[in-house]
């Protein structure tokens, strides 16, 4: 059993690895590059592609949209809640401790008075995210939330979210 573990994280490095290093102009095997790419499709929904994967973004129809979709701040919930999930799997799967049936709530309120002209007191976007997690393991309460803390300093979108991250933009013709 514990060889079959440390076989399927040495090929999960392995495939991984490689198949970063081929996308990657710099050379470092550790380097993944996200290329996205968002398109207006009609009304407010927008048709988000990464890789081989398409998703409708939109605006729920009291904003006047369609509700194709989830929207740009859902999407980011969703990405951080996701990351959470699939950090503690790849640590887990690191530390070859048995974790399972991981369920991540994450919610979230956002103030739209900015966006509506009618206030710049608070911020556009989220003022906070709380997030529930549930899990079982047969760590100690203790373990389980030294686990989390080190899940949360080695997720990407984590770490996009709690911390600065500088964005450069261009105008394209």
């Amino acid at each position: 059993m514990f060889m079959e573990k440390i076989t399927t994280i040495l090929l999960f490095i392995l495939l991984t690895v490689s198949a970063y290093a081929q996308q990657d102009s710099t050379n470092n095997p550790a380097i993944y590059t996200v290329k996205t790419e968002i398109s207006e499709l009609k009304n407010r929904t927008l048709e988000c592609k990464v890789r081989d994967h398409t998703i409708l973004v939109d605006q729920p129809k009291t904003f006047g949209a369609d509700d194709l979709g989830p929207t740009p701040p859902e999407m980011l919930a969703i990405a951080y809640g996701s990351c959470v999930v699939s950090t503690m799997q790849l640590l887990a799967l690191q530390r070859n401790l048995t974790v399972k049936d991981i369920f991540v709530a994450v919610e979230g309120s956002i103030d739209f008075s900015k966006a509506l002209g009618i206030s710049d007191a608070n911020r556009a976007g989220f003022s906070g995210l709380n997030l529930k997690i549930r899990f079982h393991s047969e760590m100690t309460t203790a373990e389980k939330r030294s686990f989390i803390q080190d899940v949360l300093k080695i997720g990407a979108a984590v770490d996009n979210v709690d911390h600065p991250t500088p964005v450069k933009y261009e105008i394209i013709d």
